[in-house]
């Protein structure tokens, strides 16, 4: 996993502004023969109980807000479309995709049609909410939950952009006419579970409130341990893959 600059994005947005909606529109579900269909999905790894009497943590939300998302081409395979890619050869799928991954085993975030070749990672960008009725207004992230019986949040607003490749470097996204799946996976055991990255039970209250409150601004101390919150949970951002086939009901 990389962290990508922001400003590779500025000298791209132009160009690609039109790419989704000449794409990705939903064309009454109808495919060309140079096209599959790639349902994109995002889930979190949590195990409840393990992690809870490990540490006292027990997490109860995690939304995430996916402003845009990016297929891009493996090298060599650009198939020559001018349609759907840019000069870097890159899909891009404009959302934003705001989804609370805990509150089920995996959350759908779209179904498009994509030109038919072989897909080496994807890059997705974070970034705040701009839905005022959304608890992740002005937020890219959110996790809820509580810390040996005291309620806490974690919240950033921070704006990246993230590229994942599968954990096998020999492992591609290839599509060929077919239906395939791409699951986007935050790992919080890895962060917050037993063995994991951040030891949340060092969270401060100190304003007092009944609420932890971990964020790059809060009132409670705890803005360091925010910033290690979301660099590990960067850190642990996996790419899957499950390919189904179109004949199945």
């Amino acid at each position: 996993m990389r962290l990508v600059s922001n400003l590779k994005l500025a000298g791209m947005a132009l160009a690609l502004g039109g790419v989704l909606t000449a794409c990705s529109s939903d064309d009454d579900g109808v495919k060309n023969a140079n096209e599959g269909q790639l349902t994109i999905k995002s889930t979190a790894n949590y195990s409840g109980e393990t992690a809870r009497n490990a540490n006292g943590v027990v997490l109860n939300s995690f939304m995430v807000n996916f402003k845009e998302i990016e297929l891009e081409y493996a090298e060599g395979d650009s198939n020559g479309s001018d349609l759907y890619f840019d000069s870097e050869d890159e899909v891009e799928l404009r959302g934003p995709f705001e989804v609370d991954l805990l509150a089920q085993n995996s959350v759908s975030l779209t179904t498009v049609n994509v030109p038919n070749g072989v897909y080496e990672e994807v890059e997705f960008e974070f970034d705040k909410s701009e839905d005022n009725n959304s608890a992740l207004f002005g937020k890219s992230m959110q996790l809820e939950g509580s810390i040996n019986g005291t309620p806490f949040v974690f919240w950033h607003d921070f704006d990246e952009e993230i590229e994942v490749d599968y954990e096998d470097q020999g492992t591609n996204l290839v599509i060929d006419g077919n239906s395939s799946e791409l699951v986007i996976n935050f790992d919080l055991d890895a962060v917050v579970g037993i063995n994991g990255l951040v030891d949340l039970s060092i969270a401060t209250d100190l304003d007092g409130d009944g609420t932890i409150t971990i964020s790059p601004q809060d009132q409670d101390g705890n803005q360091a341990l925010a910033a290690a919150l979301k660099s590990a949970i960067e850190a642990q951002i996996e790419l899957m893959d499950d390919m189904y086939d179109d004949d199945e009901d």
